[in-house]
């Protein structure tokens, strides 16, 4: 078994995974940024991150870094060989990247971090984005404030 990225005080793989029945899918919340390394890659990172695991063996099949710095802590979705993740930076990431590689195919910026997993359902996916917490103030949090939706 191998270890996917760093647990924390704020978690590790944190809200759930996601299976295709040939993979696990987990984010990678890195809750205090340390420095580790993505495997197969070995590529350094102090970001956030999503990988997948073979579901036979646990072996890491690959692991990409969240682009934007921010932290992936809400659960992810997986549908049609497509894997979506969500970010907590301000601009509120998602991601929608090859479940068989990893490489990000796109994404959007919703304006508000993104703490939730997307719903998935006749071809659209569902995700709440605006919600944020400050931690160095005490009940210093905002609702979230929109719903998107994106159909094909």
């Amino acid at each position: 078994m191998q270890e996917a990225g760093p647990g924390g005080l704020g978690g590790g793989g944190i809200w759930g995974a996601a299976t295709d029945e040939n993979r696990i899918y987990t984010n990678i919340g890195n809750s205090e940024g340390k420095t580790f390394q993505l495997l197969p890659s070995n590529v350094n990172t102090t970001a956030g991150a999503w990988v997948a695991m073979d579901a036979r063996n646990g072996k890491i099949l690959w692991s990409t870094a969240n682009p934007s710095n921010g932290r992936p802590i809400g659960p992810v979705s997986v549908a049609n060989d497509v894997l979506f993740g969500g970010s907590t930076d301000n601009l509120g990431h998602i991601y929608a990247m090859n479940a068989r590689n990893g490489k990000i195919i796109w994404s959007f910026e919703t304006g508000g971090s993104v703490y939730g997993g997307m719903s998935i359902s006749n071809g659209c996916i569902y995700v709440g984005s605006g919600y944020n917490v400050s931690l160095g103030v005490v009940f210093n949090y905002t609702g979230g404030t929109t719903l998107f939706a994106f159909c094909v």
